[in-house]
Order: C-alpha cells, then structure tokens, then sequence
C-alpha cells in the first residue's frame, strides 16, 4: 500500500491545473474586453524611409545581410537525441495501481502453480518533477498523470514460446480496438519480456490522458491481461506562452528489455531539454524513492515495501506577470506578426514580459516527439523554435541614437544647448551619408535631433567621437555581452578594433563611426539588450536583471532569493548626459516620431528606429520603438521589435509604437496601482500648550532625569542626588543650533516622490554591514547623491515564504484507480 501512496502527487497536480487552467479561461476573456485599440494621431512624423547601412566597399558579404554579420535568428540546432544511458523504467510498473483496481501482483494474481523463480527487486520511485510558476505562483509547467495500455503476462507452469505469443497477441488485438489504433510488436518481443520481466507488465501504448482513459476503463477491466497504468507526464497548461523561456523535457534514456536490474525506475524518467526545465534541472527533479519486493522460489511475495520515499522536486518561481506575457503574445502575433517584446522592472531589474512570436507549443515535445514533427518545426520559415526576444540579432537602429548623444555629452564634444546643422545628407570621404528625411533639419541641439530621429546630427557625433569611443559607451549600457539571466540569450555584437582587423582587414574608418552612431553597421542587440540598455538611461545606473524571483524546495521553504534592487553597473560619469538624453526621449512622444505611444494615463518617454536588414536581396525592414515610463520617475522600461516582410514598407513610429501604446493601456489598472500607489494618511499630533503641571506630570510618568529643569519646577519633584540639573535661564544666550539645519523634516500625509532615481534606496537594517562608502574611501564615487553599499553585488538566500507552490505539505499522494 505504500507505493500506492507514491503517485497521490499527480492526482493533487493535475487537479491543481485543471482548477488553475478554468480561472486562465476566465481571466483571458475579460483581458481581451478590456484591450483597447491604438490611438493614431492625425499628422505624425515617420521613419518609413529606412537608411541603409552606407557599404564602405569591404564589408563582409558572405551572409549577404545589411551589417556583413549574421542578423535574426541563428540556425536551429539538430532535435536533441536520446542519451546512451540505459534506463530502466516503463516496465516496472506492475506496482503502481491501475484503473482497474489494486496494486499489481503478477506473482499472485495469475495461475496458483507458477514456476518457481526467486527474485529479489529493489526498484527506484522517480521524484515528482516540481512546477515552474509566475511571480504570483500560477503555473507555467505541472506534472500530470497519465496512464498507457499495458499487457500483463500470466505466469504458465509450463510455458512455451508459441503460447506465451498466442496469449500476448489476443491482448495485443483487443488493445488496439479499444484504443482504435495499431501498434507493431514482434514476436520476440513478446518472448524476451515474459523470459526476464514477466512479473512486470509490457507498456502497448503511446500515453493516454487521463480524461481519455476514465472513458476507457469498462473496457480494459473486461479484458484478462490487459490494464491501464499510470504514469508521470509534463504538462505545460500556457501551451505556447512563455514556451521559449519555460522549455521542455525529455527522455533519460531508453528503457531496457533485458532481466530486470537492480534501482530500475518504477517508470521513465526525464530530464530538461531547453530553458528553465534544463537549467534548473537538478531543483526540479527531487529526490526519488526506494521500493523493495523479494519472490520466493515459489514466486510467492515475502517482502514488500517503501523503504525511501521520494521527495517532491522543488519549484522554480519566475519574475514573470503571466497575464502581461499573455497579452503581449497576443498582442504580437496579430496578424502573424514576427518580433518581439521586452518589459522590465528598472527598479527590481526583473523582467516582467519576455514575448517571442511565434512561439510554439512545449506540449508537443510530451512524452515524445518524432523527427517528422521536428523537422517541420525546424523548417518553418517563421522560425517558431528561435526566441527572438533573447536570442535574435539585430542592428538597433535609431534606438542606438541615445548612447550616440550620451556618449558625444559625456565626452564633451556637445553641450545641451550646443546648435549642430542638419542638411539632408552629409559627404563623408567618397559616401554620401543621408537622413531618413529628405528635408533638412536645420540647426538642431541633440534635444530636437532626438525628437525627429536626425541622422546627420548623429553622423557629425559619430565623426567628432570615433567608432572606439562610440562603442565603449555601447558596452557600458550592456551591449556586447551576455545578460546573466539563465538562459542562453545572444551576446550581440560590439565591434572593436581587433574584431575590424581580423574580419575586414582595417581598423576603424570615418564611415564606421557614422554608420555606427546610428544603429547601424555591424553593431547588433538583441531586444532584450536594448530594453536592458533604456533602464540604465531611465536609472542613470545599470540594474542587474532576474528572471528567477525564487526557488523553492519540497515543502515550499525559499531555498534562494536574488538581492532586490542590485546593481549591475554604476554609470556616474553619465549622469548629465542622461538628463538631456531623458528630455530628448521624452520630445519624441510629445512632438516627435514616437506620438503614437502616448498614453492616457501616464507620461512616457521612447526612441523609434528603423532599418534595413537580413539578406538584401529580400529588402526587409526592421521597426523598433523602445523606452521607458514613467518620464518623472521611471519603473518600467520597455521595447517592441517587429520584423518587416520582403519589401514592406514600416517605420518604427507607426508599426512598433502602436504595439507600445495598446499593451501599456491594456495594462492600465496593474500598472497606476504600481506607479501611483494610495498614500497613506498619517495623523498629526495636536499642538498641546506646555506648563509646568503637564512637564511635572511627564516626568512622574516616565521617570526620567530631566536635562533641562523648568525654573518654576514644584519643589520636591526632582531630586538630583547632589547633581544639579541646567535651569532655564542658565543656558548660553550665545549658543545655536546651526547644525540642525541639515536636518530635513518628514513630510506628513504621504511619501513625496523622488523626482530622478540614480541609485537603489540603502538598508537602514544597522546590521547590513558593511555600510555605504563615504567620502574619502577608495571605493567612494563622486557624482552619485547616494551611494551603492559594498554588499548590493551579492546575492543570498533569504528565507521569506511567498509564494508558495501548490505542493501538499504531507503525504505522498497517490493516483486514485478511476
């Protein structure tokens, strides 16, 4: 009875996701009433004119791309096969309860004579695989349980090879017109199991889910020798949301037809093939079982139980709003549309949305799936198993515009109010380098050429600058490397002068610079560097991204926890620069090319880009529009990539903004309640009028040694044990109280907001040692109004409960016979 209590965890999971997959439903339908369509206003400038990246005469034309450099998606890698570890498993099942009923006795339940064969078994229970969760703990992978067509052997007293296959093919018959499909099994097949597995029975079917298999029960009990047995099964309830980020899993190996070996799993065991299933595996999985039978030569049963019990596999909660990925897929996937979409937490750095369309469905890889299903995966043209928003390459276009400004104010070539003239295109060495517009600009400072996207602004900061300069302002943003979520996202591509030289056979050239300051060239990001990249011009500081929010063991303890509100890289050189930067962004939505962006509820700041990329000979165009929200106090940075079909004409500013605009309202309750949160009302205490009553009550009350006395304190109050305390009028008129000055009051009713945040808030705990650096030490950095404590770029595990995961806190459960 103690194995049957093994598989109670899947009946609780599954009926956990099915109560959690009815309140999806639910939700999803009154998040589509509340979507709202785009607003478009009536006269907005557009970027439809994509510049081309200007072919200085040796780019690299083996990928026959706009940059010279591989762009897009990377090739899909071959579909992961089997391991050569051989695993037991499937076959050992004759213990767990079936659909028609009890616990599975071969040794007792066939003929009373049998032939007499001692065995002894000690076999492995799998650990129930742990759930991957949202950050309010709903569920984006469960296990399940299902259940597969078995054949049970009698055990004969005198057995031969033709009745042994004669009785297996009368099961195998009646299998198949129960299931109303065929399966192929030899007769050796047949043969092998009842000479060396015989106790345990031999699995005919493919899986069967278990509303299927309560609709087949009547008949598999009418039928000697055949039964339903249950097994684990993933089960990813968000189909392909999130699909790119959560994974799938995948066969440990396959299973063994010889004599049954010692731990041989009670059924097949599985492990991560891609994303969170595979990297956070090993929490996942658990810790399996031991069961132990013992035959005697009779076949009579003399020792049956659990020795371990398997302890549930932990879950991994993500950062991720579940309902805001939702949307956002659904958003993106409009009309088939390919790109992406990234929303980040600038406060936290956690990423809240991580959208790739199209996506595809995990499920399709449970239990198994087979080459010609993968293959036409593989062969889409769409690209469904590339996660655009982490593992796409692009060039960023006109968003790269804010580090080309930054960079030319950080390094003092330009000031804010510093009047560049515009044309509509500028001669650089035998290229003419044009913008987007073919109407001049005119004397602009970097504010306006924002705004309207300029080009040649950003050509003359390129030329002024130099590609090295450029490039190290790109890096210092988190361009050019990985972003150290666990995942295996793109590092993108930050050219330097080594990489010119090996891969074109020169250094830096004016061009490059030009090309470069304005996104193009062979500089690539992925989104998700990109909106990486606007948290630290929303911030003034680079925060550390996380996609895990906490991981969990069995019984639901936080096992793990990131430090919130860590600092990937402090930028105060930037500060000043990012001011202007920040209003140039800020006039993009206001007047500028990303006025389709704006929303009703709450200011927001953003840069559109377009550009030409992928093979030239398809003519694609790449729509950008990235930024972040609030303009005042920044908590949300975001960015929409949408990829261009052959010859379609799209500009940033009116295909990618619009996108922006219908998530941010869609989101719109979530999101006031995050950035404008309800103030609380704090008393303020009623001014009393002091006397020297109320100050002889306050000290009989406290008991306490006054440091100033009242000159007219009732005589017999105080007694000061031959020390006099200070009276009134013995206090220095000269004395001040200059030093208070520095110190600010509270405002009451209601935390005042900080206009700019350029650094997390510090711990007052006294014991987070060791504190902020100050003025003087090594590690000081001037510029910033708060410093960063030495202890933020750590991260620890912390013990706070929530949320939990739906795991029963006791009992195994087990698999109820339907």
């Amino acid at each position: 009875m103690a194995l049957i209590r093994s598989l109670v965890l899947l009946a609780s999971l599954g009926a956990f996701v099915a109560d959690t997959a009815c309140g999806q439903a639910a939700r999803r339908g009154s998040s589509s009433r509340r979507a709202a369509p785009a607003a478009t206003p009536a006269q907005a400038p557009t970027e439809d004119d994509a510049v081309k990246t200007v072919d200085l005469g040796d780019r690299k034309t083996s990928d026959g791309t706009a940059s010279g450099e591989r762009e897009g998606l990377g090739d899909v890698p071959e579909m992961p096969r089997e391991t050569d570890k051989e695993q037991s498993g499937l076959d050992s099942l004759s213990l767990i309860p079936s659909l028609n009923g009890g616990r599975l006795d071969a040794a007792r339940e066939a003929h009373t004579s049998t032939r007499p064969s001692a065995r002894t078994m000690a076999l492995l229970i799998p650990a129930p695989r742990g759930p991957i969760l949202d950050r309010h703990g709903e569920p984006l992978a469960v296990t399940q349980v299902a259940y597969q067509l078995a054949l049970r052997f009698e055990i004969f007293e005198n057995p031969d090879r033709s009745r042994v296959v004669e009785f297996a093919r009368n099961c195998l018959e009646q299998a198949e017109k129960i299931a109303g499909k065929a399966w192929t099994f030899s007769d050796d097949q047949f043969w092998k199991h009842y000479e060396h597995r015989r106790w345990l029975p031999l699995p005919l079917t493919n899986v069967i889910r278990a509303e299927d298999a309560e609709k087949l029960k009547d008949k598999v009990k009418n039928v000697r020798g055949l039964q339903l047995m249950p097994i684990y099964i993933r089960y990813y309830p968000e189909k392909s949301v999130a699909g790119h980020i959560g994974g799938y899993v995948g066969s440990r190996g396959k299973l063994p037809t010889g004599p049954i070996n010692h731990m041989d799993p009670l059924f097949e065991q599985v492990e991560g093939r891609a994303g969170l299933e595979k990297e956070f595996n090993k929490a996942l999985t658990g810790t399996p079982g031991v069961w132990r039978l013992m035959f005697d030569e009779d076949g009579n049963k003399i020792l049956d139980e659990l020795q371990i019990r398997p302890k549930p596999g932990g879950a991994v909660v993500t950062t991720l709003n579940l309902k805001w990925q939702r949307d956002a897929e659904r958003i993106l996937s409009r009309g088939k549309r390919r790109g992406a979409m990234v929303v980040l937490d600038c406060v936290t750095g956690e990423i809240l949305v991580m959208a790739s369309t199209p996506s595809y469905d995990p499920n399709l890889f449970i239990p198994n799936i087979s080459q010609k299903d993968y293959d036409a995966l593989r062969n889409d043209p769409a690209g469904p198993l590339g996660a655009r928003a982490f593992q796409g390459r692009y060039p960023p276009a006109s968003t790269f515009k804010v580090m080309t400004v930054a960079s030319a104010l950080k390094n003092r070539k330009i000031t804010e109010d510093s009047v560049i003239d515009c044309p509509a295109s500028i001669p650089i060495g035998n290229h003419v380098f044009k913008n987007w517009s073919k109407v001049p600009l005119g004397p602009a400072n970097c504010v306006r050429a924002l705004a309207m996207s300029n080009n040649p602004f950003m050509y003359q900061m390129g030329l002024r600058l130099g590609a090295e300069a450029l490039m190290d302002t790109a890096r210092a943003f988190g361009l050019g490397e990985r972003t150290g979520l666990p995942l295996p996202d793109d590092p993108g591509l930050v050219p330097t002068s080594e990489y010119m030289i090996r891969n074109y056979k020169r250094d830096f050239m004016p061009g490059d610079a030009a090309n470069l300051s304005i996104g193009q060239g062979p500089l690539l990001a992925t989104p998700l560097q990109v909106a990486h990249m606007m948290a630290g011009v929303a911030n003034g500081y680079l925060p550390r991204l996380q996609l895990i929010k906490q991981i969990q063991d069995g019984n639901s303890n936080v096992v793990y926890a990131p430090r919130p509100q860590e600092v990937q890289r402090p930028l105060p050189d930037y500060e000043k620069a990012l001011a202007s930067v920040r209003k140039g962004m800020k006039a993009v939505i206001e007047g500028g090319t990303g006025g389709r962006a704006r929303l009703s509820y709450s200011s927001i700041a953003g840069k559109s880009g377009t550009a030409q990329w992928g093979p030239e000979r398809e003519d694609k165009r790449l729509a950008w529009f990235a930024g972040f929200m609030p303009y005042e106090n920044p908590r949300f940075a975001y960015v929409v990539l949408h990829e261009g079909r052959p010859h379609e004409t799209l500009g940033g500013g009116a295909v990618a903004a619009p996108i922006v605009k219908e998530f941010f309202e869609l989101e719109k309750k979530d999101i006031k309640a995050i950035i404008d949160p309800p103030k609380d009302d704090i008393p303020v205490a009623e001014p009393v009028e002091e006397t020297s009553a109320t100050e002889a009550a306050a000290i009989r009350e406290q008991g306490r040694v006054p440091a100033v006395v009242p000159d007219n304190l009732p005589p017999g109050l105080y007694d000061p044990e031959g020390m006099e305390p200070i009276k009134v009028h013995e206090i220095p008129a000269d004395l001040d109280d200059s030093s208070d000055a520095e110190i600010k009051a509270t405002p009451v009713g209601g935390v005042q907001r900080s206009a700019r945040r350029t650094a997390p808030p510090l711990s007052e705990d006294p014991s987070a040692a060791p504190l902020a650096p100050r003025r003087g030490d090594s590690d000081y950095i001037p510029g910033l109004p708060r410093q960063i404590p030495r202890h933020l770029n750590h991260t620890v595990p912390v013990t706070s409960p929530a949320p939990r995961a739906p795991m029963p806190a006791d009992d195994i459960p087990m698999a109820e016979p339907l």
